[in-house]
């Protein structure tokens, strides 16, 4: 075999080589994809933890991702099954809001691997509320006295221990145009009569979950304002009110009712 016909063998070699990618070529890379660019949780109680929000993330890619680290900003948690995916493969990853402070709180979860962009970051918010407490009191109607059909008593009561956290913190009018903050879970007894009350609470604000968050467990705060627990394939979770956008989750009273409460 002449040098011409070795020169022509080895240059068919070189070309089948480049187009199959042997001896090490790269066949591809991979890509990164979330089912959300961000996560926005409702309000939650200083010191507790939320119910969590699924956040997907995708190898769109055409190599395997190779993820090294995944890290949730501060007053953020999360929890995954990432590792090593294979291209189109998924994993799960479920983020919590987790507050140690109060007020508007905003954060990203960050994503670094061997794809192009990284790291690549999601960004979260929420809104941290002061824990509701009881003040000690307990408060009930007398009915057929006073004006409007009742009277309010509102005694000291061992059964409302002062700063006990509220469970279920809400505004009650135990007497016409006389509003209370109750915390309706609690009953305790008013002194020199029968009747049974419920300990007054420091605010009607309590954590509560939006759209993909469950809820209807035991454990589970309740859906925010524009919300409904609906049960479905999975478990029951928060969804959108019918009719309502669902878009203002609100952590504090109507400025008319924080009024009547002073």
């Amino acid at each position: 075999m002449n040098s011409k016909t070795l020169r022509i063998i080895a240059l068919i070699l070189f070309g089948a080589c480049a187009l199959s990618s042997c001896g090490g070529g790269s066949s591809g890379s991979p890509s990164v994809s979330f089912s959300a660019s961000s996560l926005a949780f409702g309000d939650e109680e200083q010191g507790s933890t939320s119910e969590p929000l699924l956040l997907t993330l995708t190898n769109s890619g055409t190599a395997p991702l190779t993820i090294t680290g995944i890290v949730a900003s501060a007053n953020f948690a999360e929890t995954n099954n990432c590792t090593t995916l294979a291209a189109g493969a998924s994993c799960a990853i479920n983020v919590t809001l987790a507050p140690d402070t109060t007020g508007s709180l905003k954060g990203t979860v960050t994503f670094t691997d061997n794809a192009v962009g990284s790291p690549q970051t999601v960004s979260l918010s929420g809104t941290a509320v002061t824990p509701s407490t009881l003040t000690g009191v307990c408060v009930g109607g007398v009915p057929g006295q006073g004006q409007g059909g009742c009277a309010v008593l509102d005694w000291a009561d061992g059964g409302c221990v002062a700063g006990q956290p509220a469970a279920t913190p809400a505004v009650v009018d135990v007497c016409p145009n006389q509003p209370y903050i109750l915390d309706t879970s609690t009953q305790c007894d008013l002194p020199g009569t029968r009747l049974k009350g419920s300990c007054v609470a420091t605010s009607a604000v309590v954590s509560c979950s939006v759209q993909g968050q469950q809820c209807g467990g035991t454990d589970s705060t309740p859906c925010c304002s524009g919300f409904t627990c609906t049960t479905g394939t999975g478990g029951s979770f928060c969804q959108p009110t019918a009719g309502s956008g669902a878009s203002g989750v609100r952590s504090s009273l109507d400025p008319g009712l924080a009024d009547r409460l002073r």
